[in-house]
């Protein structure tokens, strides 16, 4: 993460509030690795190569933003 990821989490976290905004990186973070790992196996990317986090972080607070309550409570009801 880069100083503008930084800047763009604290955005989140005005925007989305405590809840939403740590399922929001939970689900960039996922999301971000996922993306990552098939990069590696189709070989466009060598591990330790860096990739953009920026798009994550922007893709998962407009998910929560739009969504995160209702995936949250689907979550919790299933998961606990």
């Amino acid at each position: 993460m880069g100083f503008g990821d930084v800047k763009l989490a604290f955005l989140m976290g005005l925007i989305l509030g405590p809840l939403k905004v740590i399922f929001a990186f939970y689900l960039a973070f996922l999301t971000g690795a996922f993306v990552g790992v098939i990069l590696i196996l189709a070989k466009k990317k060598k591990f330790g190569e860096q990739i953009p986090f920026g798009p994550f972080l922007t893709g998962a607070t407009v998910i929560a933003l739009f969504w995160g309550e209702e995936i949250i409570r689907w979550l919790t009801a299933h998961l606990f």
